[in-house]
């Protein structure tokens, strides 16, 4: 993704300029070019994920002022064939992915290649689409979730994973449990967001041999897993061999995200909900969580982990 900003010594423009990259109808294919967003000029200050703060802090017996980094929280508007579709809360930075992987998670859109055109602005993200039935979807059912900020997600999201195709690797098991400990310690450990506010979630794709591939940051757990899949969406590859690590608790809404993508297998340092582990039984994802330090707690499909790898 090319996003033009200005130097830091340099005055942003005084009227921003916009232009959008058309996406080439191939994009469904596996090996497709990457799907490209420009920024508006002038937007450099919204590109920062981290402002600086005056606060007291107490230390060793004294107070004293400082600056302290807080992650910045900011709405982001997704603009979906020129009507605005939704507002979200959300930390600066790949607003285009954010914006891709939460149409593709919530069932908006089923493939990468119908996004026709993608123009990030200094409100959010302008979105052309097509196959996509807006004036209906705008009517659906909403479940309020237990995200952060009093999410939803569509309710036909929830009622549709009966009918899901999903299947479990076909070759168990499918990783080792040693593999699934290290790739938690690394994301647990923090990226750079976290490392310098300690307010971020992160969501991390990682292949079976313990590769990170990729690891996304943002205020809100849910937000860092459209991250992550809108991030491998615009680049056109391949979830195969890919597992997801997530800070927080595994909910219900995070396996339904989870679950539009071919990933079988989900970990975290929390335990998972009740609900979340109904729903993820019945789309054959397996969970698991509580892996902390040399322990684990596989909730569902056991099969895929090698317990003595």
């Amino acid at each position: 993704m090319t996003i033009d900003r200005p130097m830091k010594d340099q005055a942003p423009p005084a009227r921003p300029s916009t232009r959008d990259t058309r996406l080439d109808a191939s994009a469904a294919a596996e090996n497709r070019e990457p799907v490209r967003a420009d920024r508006a000029r002038g937007d450099a200050l919204r590109a920062d994920p981290v402002e600086a703060v005056s606060a007291h802090v107490w230390e060793d017996g004294s107070w004293a002022e400082t600056l302290v980094e807080v992650p910045r929280e900011e709405p982001m508007t997704i603009t979906l064939n020129g009507r605005e579709f939704i507002t979200m809360l959300a930390t600066p930075g790949d607003a285009p992915a954010l914006a891709v992987g939460f149409l593709f998670s919530e069932g908006i859109i089923d493939r990468a290649d119908q996004v026709e055109s993608l123009e990030e602005t200094g409100q959010g993200v302008r979105v052309q689409a097509r196959g996509v039935d807006l004036g209906a979807r705008l009517f659906e059912q909403r479940v309020l979730t237990s995200g952060c900020g009093r999410a939803f997600t569509f309710g036909n999201v929830l009622d549709a994973f009966a009918a899901g195709s999903r299947r479990p690797p076909e070759a168990q098991p499918w990783v080792r449990a040693s593999v699934l400990r290290q790739a938690v310690g690394e994301v647990y450990r923090g990226g750079d967001l976290y490392r310098r506010t300690r307010g971020t979630h992160a969501a991390a794709l990682v292949d079976t041999t313990g590769s990170l591939v990729a690891m996304t940051e943002d205020i809100g757990r849910h937000n860092a897993v459209d991250k992550a899949i809108g991030r491998r969406l615009l680049a056109g590859a391949s979830f195969q061999d890919l597992f997801m690590v997530v800070t927080g608790r595994i909910s219900s809404e995070m396996v339904s995200k989870i679950a539009k993508t071919p990933i079988p297998l989900v970990v975290s340092k929390s335990a998972p909900t009740g609900l979340a582990l109904e729903h993820a039984e019945r789309v054959s994802l397996c969970v698991v969580g509580r892996a902390r330090g040399r322990t684990l707690t596989v909730f569902t499909f056991p099969e895929s982990v090698d317990l003595e790898g």
